[in-house]
């Protein structure tokens, strides 16, 4: 089912999801897997190559593998890493940041099974751009 996140940025989840809306953020769950999900403005002097390096920097050091990500006239980056909660619990996690021109979608996928990994990279993958078009009337 697609969720519209914002009125450019589109993830398709499974209806099973619950949702909610917490600090700006859309935080989809089910028993086993968490998907937050927000999404900002780029500044008006960045562009998003610019930003993508800028974010490439931050990845963090214990991350267990990047991913880049292209598709038409949006790119991304992704890295996995293994979140260390309390009382000994790991989860899985997969954090992404998807760029138009205009906006970046932040995506963390958190798993508790890392089987889940390859359905949280299609999901990734599969997230849709629509950039918003002036509706200017013609004359």
């Amino acid at each position: 089912m697609a969720f519209q996140i914002t009125d450019e940025w589109i993830i398709d989840l499974s209806e099973d999801f619950q949702r909610r809306v917490e600090d700006n953020e859309l935080i989809f769950w089910k028993t086993g897997v968490t998907v937050v999900a927000t999404s900002y403005r780029l500044p008006g002097e960045s562009g998003k190559f610019d930003l993508l390096t800028k974010i490439q920097h931050k990845i963090p050091q214990d991350a267990l593998e990047k991913l880049v990500s292209t598709k038409g006239k949006i790119a991304g980056l992704g890295y996995t890493r293994i979140l260390k909660l309390e009382k000994g619990i790991n989860r899985l996690a997969l954090v992404t940041f998807t760029v138009s021109d205009t906006s970046c979608l932040q995506v963390g996928f958190y798993l508790d099974k890392p089987e889940d990994l390859p359905w949280a990279k299609s999901v990734w993958e599969s997230i849709i751009f629509r950039p918003k078009t002036n509706q200017a009337a013609s004359t």
